[in-house]
């Protein structure tokens, strides 16, 4: 044993090193996963507000402003590609079905 240690001693030293080295990049990219991953949930958790917030004024309203709508599925959109579940899909559903302005709910 004495005689491998002192025959691949520069070896052993890379290996450890490479080992230090990849814990340090496991640690980072764990990290960076966790903020990845929080920042989602953060953006959803706004998105889901602010597409609840439109759909109850716009229902409330009987109709939907053209920018309103555009917005909105805009957000679903991104809404639903963050993981955003099927909670807010039936209010959705009706909001951009409404008459698209005011004019157009007289008609």
């Amino acid at each position: 044993m004495e005689q491998f240690i002192a025959q691949h001693w520069a070896e052993i030293i890379i290996i450890a090193a490479q080992c230090g080295i990849l814990k340090i990049g496991y640690t980072v990219l764990q990290k960076y996963l966790q903020r990845t991953e929080a920042r989602d949930d953060a953006i959803r958790s706004l998105l889901r507000t602010e597409i609840i917030s439109i759909c109850y004024k716009s229902l409330e309203q009987g109709y939907i402003a053209i920018y309103n709508l555009e917005n909105l599925m805009e957000m679903f959109k991104s809404y639903k590609a963050l993981g955003g579940n099927g909670a807010i899909t039936k209010i959705y559903e009706q909001t951009i079905r409404l008459p698209h302005s005011a004019e157009k709910k007289n008609e």
